[in-house]
């Protein structure tokens, strides 16, 4: 049956009217509840802390997300310099990173040793270069450069640093701090080779009669050759700091050897000679001397001194004074420049201890100082270890 046009606007008014009803009645029973809850729990001191400290949890958290969200728009140095701010320790950043970690350093330091000195160690990757190594695991503030030219100073008794050097050879250091230009001493330095297969050492050691220390092998041969004393320049050095060929500016590399010793140590003629000049261009080589060596065919010039004690065209034997080392002309400390070349005009330079008319040998440490020397090894090996 039909329902008549006027009782169907009655019925859908009046499910309107009951919707609202509803709705009102559910929101009275809602307001209720909450002022009963509010009468009966708001005087509870316990659950007034509780919400204080469930706020303060929640502001916390949403702190800490945000800060979040802030250092992963932050650079991975920037990270750690804010985590090591607040005190924490700082978090491994994973992300895309340069490839430097294909030289891979590590720093180890003992702030009080028995001398009272650092020491720290160097472990690295070889990555293009030496100096390019050693300067991505050191700063040049802290002296990467220069700790680089220590360590080229020792490997090239052993091989051509520019030629036999392979990415991926390892180089491990213990070194400690000293107070002045020199900034740091080798105590140790182990480098292996791919391309030899071997590894080569070089040991600190300064034995009790000794005046200064130099580098030894594992079997307690020194790194460096030395010339017999008869045919020695100077016959009391403390270490040979620059080998013909070495690098400097210009067309052409070092044309001597070095011998850093103090100021004042006697010269010798390494072979009999006729005094051919002296002190010419003192600008550059401060007071100086040539000697002219015909039955050998070379010339022999020593730079850089304090005292010239001959005069040109005298005759001198061999093993004779002939000056005294010195600081003078261009040089930065006290050293003998020592340098070999040909009479003719094609100018050879030679080094002294490949030269055939000089023989050169390779100290040992004495029987009475191995112990001593053991020991040595024994604990930069443990420094080593630590680092």
């Amino acid at each position: 049956m039909a329902i008549p046009p006027y009782l169907q606007d009655k019925m859908m008014t009046s499910k309107k009217r009951s919707r609202g009803r509803a709705l009102f009645n559910l929101i009275l029973i809602i307001s209720l509840g909450l002022n009963v809850y509010l009468l009966k729990f708001s005087q509870n001191p316990g659950l007034n802390a509780l919400a204080e400290k469930l706020k303060i949890e929640a502001a916390e958290a949403e702190a800490t997300e945000n800060n979040q969200k802030t250092d992963l728009a932050q650079t991975p140095a920037q990270a750690t310099s804010k985590t090591m701010k607040l005190g924490s320790s700082p978090e491994k950043v994973n992300g895309n990173v340069s490839p430097q970690p294909l030289i891979t350093p590590v720093s180890y330091v003992v702030p009080q040793t028995e001398d009272n000195k650092d020491l720290f160690t160097l472990h690295l990757k070889i990555r293009n270069s030496l100096t390019y190594s050693v300067c991505q695991a050191m700063t040049k503030e802290q002296g990467c450069q220069m700790m680089s030219a220590y360590m080229s100073r020792l490997l090239t008794w052993n091989f051509d640093i520019n030629k036999s050097m392979r990415n991926g050879d390892s180089l491990d250091v213990a070194y400690e701090n000293i107070p002045g230009k020199n900034r740091f001493r080798i105590l140790k330095m182990v480098y292996n080779s791919q391309l030899y297969n071997k590894v080569f050492e070089a040991n600190y050691f300064s034995a009790e009669k000794d005046d200064w220390g130099s580098y030894f092998d594992a079997e307690g041969v020194e790194i460096a050759k030395r010339v017999v004393d008869k045919f020695a320049p100077v016959k009391n050095y403390q270490e040979i700091t620059s080998l013909p060929g070495d690098f400097r500016k210009g067309p052409i590399g070092h044309r001597g050897t070095d011998f850093k010793t103090d100021v004042g140590t006697p010269v010798y003629a390494s072979f009999e000679a006729k005094v051919l000049r002296t002190n010419w261009n003192v600008r550059a080589n401060g007071y100086c001397v040539e000697l002219d060596h015909p039955r050998e065919g070379v010339k022999t010039l020593y730079l850089h001194l304090s005292r010239v004690l001959v005069k040109p065209g005298q005759y001198v034997k061999q093993g004779d004074k002939i000056a005294e080392t010195g600081n003078t002309g261009r040089t930065f400390a006290p050293h003998l420049h020592y340098e070999i070349k040909s009479r003719g005009k094609k100018k050879i330079v030679y080094n002294p201890f490949n030269f055939k008319h000089i023989k050169s040998y390779n100290k040992k440490i004495p029987l009475e100082e191995r112990e001593n020397f053991q020991k040595t090894i024994s604990h930069y090996d443990t420094i080593l270890q630590k680092g």
